[in-house]
């Protein structure tokens, strides 16, 4: 072993000392560290991917060269970027097409030029710039710039009128080889007065009743774009669907029109003059068909309401007027707990949920208020009866609602849409009372006559009065509504509580 390795390091030794290297060459020129000789053969660098050229970057030194097998081309890392090494790049200018012009030929009207970018390296679109021009006709004659239109829309103005338009760009980037050449699109127009605006599809929906709401429906349109100012709005009636006898109603100056006993039997128009904000202001006038004839409504029956709280909310179908600071309200389900009185008893009536009222510490004279939307009785049959629910529970057997104004359920009705209440049913408590909804009670009175009451005295009343209704409401009241108070005087915290379901009123 030692024989053969001794002739080797004498091999190697000249290199080393000298410090350079020639290959098929006894005499390296002086200016190289490596002087590669032949007539017949070329020098292979290492061939990388893309990829692999990329990565090396981070590692590569100045003056380091490979090749590029999927570009087929040699790069040299200069110490911050890789360089082609095999040929020069041409970057070509960018090219704009299909130039044309989109918009309405009218003064006020906006148009706007529209071309499709090209650039060959994928250069932005970002230095590009347009110009606009008015001519005599499509021929282009007597062609001039229009002063400050250097973007990509244009507002006609009166200069513009009786003229013909034309979009030019040119197309820039700031990368790369830039501008490229200029297109134009076709001439465009003429240039005419500002337009009118106008009424479409004018229309009515509604249901041809007496009572019932009319609404008139169009849409606006203005050529130049032009936003819509103060619109008028007329209603006619006639005596049949030609328009016979056609007369404007007084006062019906709005897009909704309330059916009145004149219109019975008559037939019901919608006009509408649209008016523009700016341009040319005031369009003709355009009517709906006629819609009728109107005939008397069919009573309905039934229920007119039913709010038993099943939604969640509190107030769903009525609104919850005001609650008193030392109120504790809201939807509950389920049932009394052990103890209270009474025990084990479901806090509804029907369904899950109902609604509990109770307070706070020293809560003397705590409510909350419940009112009903304005219901118009006369669409109704006659002689509805109004009802609601009513539980008590105490927290203990000793605890519950006392009597007169201290603790009471209060139901007023109103005929002139709650500015005063005349009928008034009030049901108060009694002694630490309480009863379950599937007590047997009741407190009634009849419409126009009011009535109060306290129930029985102690717990557990097995007649207390878990419903409250009035009977015979008339359905001549179109402004009828109900205002429901819930108050007590708790003087611990939640001792007490008024629990209400099922609210209802009910057309026979």
């Amino acid at each position: 072993m030692k024989r053969k390795l001794f002739p080797l390091a004498f091999i190697i030794y000249p290199i080393l000392f000298f410090s350079q290297v020639g290959i098929n060459t006894q005499t390296p020129h002086p200016s190289s560290v490596l002087d590669i000789q032949s007539d017949t053969k070329g020098l292979v660098v290492p061939r990388l991917t893309t990829a692999a050229i990329n990565t090396l970057a981070a590692t590569a030194s100045e003056g380091l060269i490979v090749f590029d097998k999927e570009k087929k081309s040699f790069f040299g890392w200069d110490g911050s970027k890789w360089q082609n090494l095999g040929y020069e790049e041409i970057n070509t200018v960018p090219s704009a097409t299909n130039a044309t012009i989109s918009g309405n030929y009218t003064i006020g009207s906006v148009l706007t030029g529209n071309y499709t970018f090209s650039d060959a390296e994928s250069n932005p679109d970002n230095a590009t710039t347009f110009i606009w021009r008015s001519a005599d006709d499509v021929s282009g004659t007597n062609a001039v710039d229009i002063l400050s239109a250097t973007s990509q829309v244009l507002t006609l103005t009166v200069s513009e009128q009786n003229k013909y338009i034309q979009f030019c760009v040119t197309p820039g980037s700031s990368v790369g080889a830039s501008p490229g050449l200029q297109k134009c699109s076709s001439w465009g127009g003429i240039v005419g007065a500002n337009q009118a605006p106008t009424a479409s599809a004018v229309s009515i929906t509604g249901t041809s009743i007496q009572g019932q709401t009319l609404t008139g429906n169009y849409t606006y349109n203005d050529a130049e774009g032009n936003t819509q100012g103060t619109s008028t709005f007329r209603w006619t009636r006639s005596d049949d669907a030609s328009g016979t006898n056609e007369a404007t109603i007084a006062g019906a100056t709005g897009l909704n029109y309330l059916l009145a006993a004149a219109d019975v039997n008559k037939y019901i128009k919608f006009y509408v003059t649209p008016i523009a904000a700016s341009g040319t202001l005031l369009g003709t006038e355009t009517g709906s068909s006629y819609i009728g004839p109107v005939t008397l409504p069919s009573l309905i029956s039934g229920d007119v309401f039913n709010e038993g709280f099943e939604s969640g909310a509190a107030n769903g179908y009525f609104t919850l007027a005001t609650t008193s600071a030392n109120a504790n309200t809201g939807v509950v389900s389920g049932n009394s707990a052990a103890g209270w009185s009474p025990s084990n008893s479901p806090k509804f009536a029907s369904g899950t949920r109902g609604y509990q009222f109770g307070g706070t510490s020293g809560a003397t004279g705590a409510n909350v208020v419940f009112l009903s939307p304005v219901i118009d009785a006369t669409q109704y049959t006659n002689n509805m009866t109004f009802s609601m629910r009513v539980a008590a529970f105490g927290t203990s057997s000793g605890q519950g609602l006392d009597s007169g104004t201290n603790d009471n359920i209060l139901v007023e009705v109103s005929s002139d849409g709650g500015s005063t209440y005349t009928t008034t049913l009030q049901q108060g408590g009694n002694s630490n009372a309480n009863w379950a909804f599937s007590a047997t009670g009741n407190a009634t009175t009849t419409y126009g006559t009011n009535f109060s009451q306290n129930s029985g005295s102690g717990n557990n009343l097995a007649t207390g009065p878990s419903t409250l209704s009035i009977t015979g409401i008339p359905n001549t009241i179109s402004q009828l509504r109900f205002r429901i108070t819930v108050k007590h005087n708790q003087t611990a915290a939640q001792d007490e509580y008024w629990v209400i379901d099922d609210i209802k009123l009910v057309a026979p």
